[in-house]
């Protein structure tokens, strides 16, 4: 699939500025399955009208044609994520699968953004996730090995944040960040080959799941015993995204 055609074709006949494109979800993190979708995400400026116009409008695009799965932030969301250090819009920031980028002084703006980051509040949301993921996977039918990766990603991603350390996103480099002798890892390295091989929807087999379920509990109660303080001012972040907002819009806008 041709993803900045496609994203090029998409703002064609539209009036927003599109800025950066990359790919999220499994292909990104490198445990992809034979039917995953390209997850493309990222964010753009809203038309000059809409910029000028009092009234609120619609704060993101969202295209589902196959399987291309496109969702676009306004640079007032996307900012606003940032300036709370949301996981998910950061590992946008962060990835290496990158397939549009008109963003000026990227390199400078990424580089001052991650300095800025504040690890309590990203081992929250990491935290958050992985617990979501896992109330979901014990609902009916939803037990999958792809449910079940992303908790683990979630725990060491929470876990790396309580030593200031900013997660790895390939999966492969994740397992390396965390101990040797660590039983989630021992396991998720033994199953990430067959997760890959798996459709999204296959279930893990019930011999399996409550193994993983005790493992993944286990991390969670090692983490609660940790503590983490807040590792930035919020302030400056909020600052620094106040000033390349204006910056990028008088660029833009004039």
């Amino acid at each position: 699939m041709q993803i900045e055609q496609e994203i090029q074709h998409l703002f064609k006949d539209r009036d927003d500025i599109p800025l950066f494109y990359i790919e999220s979800g499994s292909r990104l993190w490198g445990m992809a399955s034979p039917d995953s979708d390209y997850d493309v995400r990222g964010f753009h400026l809203p038309s000059k009208a809409q910029y000028y116009d009092y009234q609120k409008h619609r704060d993101l695009i969202e295209i589902m044609d196959g399987d291309f799965d496109f969702v676009s932030f306004d640079i007032n969301k996307m900012f606003g994520l940032l300036a709370k250090s949301n996981p998910t819009v950061l590992e946008w920031v962060r990835a290496h699968i990158i397939y549009f980028n008109q963003f000026p002084e990227w390199g400078e703006f990424k580089e001052g953004l991650l300095g800025k980051i504040d690890y309590k509040a990203l081992y929250y949301h990491y935290l958050s996730l992985a617990k979501g993921g896992m109330q979901v996977m014990q609902t009916a039918d939803n037990f999958t090995y792809k449910k079940v990766f992303y908790s683990i990603r979630g725990l060491m991603s929470a876990e790396l944040a309580t030593q200031k350390i900013m997660p790895e996103l390939l999966i492969t480099d994740l397992f390396a960040k965390i101990d040797v002798n660590d039983p989630l890892r021992h396991w998720a390295e033994a199953y990430l080959e067959i997760k890959k091989q798996q459709k999204e929807k296959a279930q893990l087999p019930d011999a399996e799941q409550q193994q993983i379920l005790k493992l993944l509990n286990e991390k969670i109660e090692a983490l609660n015993l940790r503590g983490i303080q807040i590792t930035n001012d919020l302030n400056k972040l909020q600052q620094y995204l106040t000033d390349y907002s204006f910056n990028l819009k008088q660029h833009f806008y004039g």
